[in-house]
């Protein structure tokens, strides 16, 4: 089952002389259970692609379907929905609360979004446990390394129980040992849980964790190319490399 469907995706910013494209034509399937990376340089439309395939923004023609749901037959209100309910989001800065430990920061947006407290700690302690930071539960984000902050916004992004995962930059804030316990445990996430995960990252070690490394340069899809995930090992590097 494909989770993502992208045709004729075109993005422009801008107008008249200053129109600028920034996608320009991008066809993309993603399947279930796939951990894909999206890679480019500066300027190639990796974040304004992952923008698209969550509904934070709209293209400017094409289509973006999501389990089925073309996002261009939504509205504004109902993208916002399907954002919530199913797609969660990993930033390259953690955005925990900094007074609040790592369950709450966990529960408080179910329990913002209408689900029971009761409900919200139970989905927050089994997000938790997947990412094994369940013994630093009651942690404020001080309390924690920056790879202990990066695994409890994950957790906040399962708790959800998303069809989707999207992840700007997420080791990009973390040394190369932290940098590599994230990608491993994505990796596990999408092997042991079968999440489907869609990252941007520069880091060319942290690609080799993906099924697939898509690689797009002005706007366009350049390659697409499925290969076998690489664990990292304590230096960032892919283990035997």
């Amino acid at each position: 089952m494909d989770v993502i469907e992208v045709s004729g995706l075109t993005k422009q910013f801008g107008e008249g002389d200053a129109l600028t494209d920034v996608l320009r034509g991008i066809d993309l399937t993603i399947a279930q259970g796939e951990l894909v990376a999206i890679m480019g340089p500066s300027g190639s439309g990796k974040s304004t692609l992952l923008s698209m395939l969550g509904g934070i923004d709209v293209p400017s023609t094409g289509r973006v379907v999501v389990e089925g749901t073309d996002l261009d037959s939504l509205t504004d209100d109902q993208r916002t929905l399907l954002r919530r309910k199913r797609v969660g989001v990993i930033f390259q800065a953690f955005n925990l609360l900094p007074t609040l430990s790592a369950i709450e920061n966990v529960s408080l947006p179910l329990e913002l979004d209408g689900v029971s407290s009761a409900e919200a700690e139970r989905r927050a302690t089994a997000a938790l446990e997947q990412v094994e930071m369940l013994p630093r539960r009651d942690h404020i984000p001080s309390k924690l390394s920056g790879g202990e902050q990066q695994r409890v916004a994950i957790a906040r992004a399962l708790a959800i129980e998303p069809a989707l995962l999207l992840a700007d930059e997420p080791t990009g804030n973390l040394d190369s040992q932290q940098s590599a316990l994230v990608s491993n445990l994505l990796l596990r996430l999408v092997v042991e849980h079968g999440h489907t995960i869609v990252m941007v990252t520069h880091d060319p070690n942290v690609a080799q964790i993906a099924h697939r490394i898509v690689y797009l340069r002005d706007g366009r899809v350049e390659s697409d190319r499925r290969q076998e995930p690489q664990p990292l090992d304590g230096s960032g590097r892919t283990e035997g490399a």
